[in-house]
């Protein structure tokens, strides 16, 4: 069943879908990659939970994993589906409810999603649900304390929530603290958490170095990686 939170992403993404070519993707998060681990899954079954225009899932193909992607919104799978030609599986399903048997995938990564639902603990369980016994997950939500959102509301205080996305219309948003992200996945094995993204520009200045030093403290994205329970 559709949430509120589900229906204003696919609106949002309906009407305003988010297509960046890599050299743009990765220009903006050059640590992503790494982060990601887009390299070291080869031979692996890996799930992305919101796999938006398909970016990030044709690295995991084109690195010799047996990648698979889901998104709720029609406009980015069409944009996936053209994208990774074959290479990828793209699918319309529902992170809170994958149409997957247990103990499907080595390994599940989402990049800024999650924080765009209502049932956040859903979508963990069905993580957790889905991976193999000795399973990885990668997830990467919105900081509650981080450059970026500090940014955004200096500069507008009144509306800065409608500023934070590709365009001003209407979707939930929800920020973590690095305790929050652990109580997300409480129950999880060898948790990790750590922090990457400051903008590398503002107003035409360069402030990349702002990212290099102090990513880790200011950083926009609380990244958490771990083992299913």
């Amino acid at each position: 069943m559709s949430t509120p939170a589900a229906q204003l992403a696919q609106q949002h993404w309906n009407e305003t879908p988010l297509f960046l070519s890599e050299s743009e993707r990765y220009g903006i998060y050059p640590w992503l990659p790494r982060a990601a681990e887009f390299s070291e899954h080869r031979g692996e079954r890996v799930l992305e939970i919101g796999c938006g225009t398909g970016c990030d899932l044709l690295q995991f193909a084109r690195n010799g994993a047996h990648a698979v992607g889901v998104d709720i919104t029609d406009q980015h799978l069409e944009l996936a589906r053209q994208r990774v030609i074959g290479e990828a599986t793209v699918l319309k399903a529902d992170g809170a409810n994958l149409p997957f048997p247990a103990e499907s995938f080595d390994y599940i990564y989402s990049h800024g999603v999650i924080h765009h639902s209502d049932r956040p603990r859903a979508i963990v369980e069905e993580i957790f649900r889905v991976l193999k016994p000795d399973g990885r997950f990668n997830i990467q939500l919105y900081a509650a304390h981080s450059y970026n959102l500090w940014h955004c509301k200096r500069e507008s205080p009144n509306d800065w929530r409608i500023r934070i996305e590709n365009s001003i219309a209407a979707v939930h948003i929800d920020f973590y603290s690095a305790r929050a992200a652990r109580d997300l996945v409480a129950s999880a094995r060898q948790v990790r958490v750590r922090k990457r993204h400051c903008w590398a520009s503002v107003r035409g200045h360069d402030i990349s170095w702002l990212s290099q030093r102090f990513g880790w403290l200011l950083g926009y994205y609380v990244i958490v990686t771990g083992k299913r329970p």
